[in-house]
């Protein structure tokens, strides 16, 4: 149910679907599936599968453009050139996108936590000072 859940989540959170899909998800929802771990793997392997299309772009032609010692070759992507300086790089990447998925969750968590004791506070606030506002009305009408 939280797979379907997740994939859901990211096809609503293209803009083109966006305008013309089903309704959002709530705070509460995004919070509770960027929280799921299984939700998290499967978010990451997008990220990292949109961010591959990126790391295919070839950047050779600009080798002789580029610092020697930054070692770019002629026929190179930006995937050769960051797996020669980092050989577990597209691990350390689904791993970076994965902790950052999780953070997401922890963050949408905590606003939405937040934003219900904010509506407390302003609820009570708001109790508070009505009979104070009230009280300033008998005032201003007895002058």
């Amino acid at each position: 149910m939280k797979l379907p859940l997740a994939l859901a989540l990211l096809v609503i959170a293209s803009p083109a679907v966006a305008q013309s899909g089903p309704p959002r998800p709530s705070a509460g929802d995004a919070a509770r599936v960027l929280s799921d771990p299984a939700a998290q793997d499967v978010i990451a392997l997008q990220i990292a599968s949109l961010a591959g299309i990126v790391l295919d772009t070839k950047v050779g032609p600009l080798a002789a453009l580029t610092d020697p010692r930054d070692h770019v070759r002629a026929d190179d992507t930006l995937r050769s050139v960051e797996h020669r300086r980092d050989p577990e790089f597209e691990r350390h990447l689904y791993e970076g996108s994965r902790r950052a998925v999780a953070t997401a969750g922890a963050v949408a968590g905590g606003a939405v936590t937040e934003a219900a004791e904010l509506r407390r506070t302003a609820d009570r606030l708001r109790a508070a000072l009505g009979p104070l506002i009230a009280a300033a009305g008998s005032l201003d009408q007895g002058q």
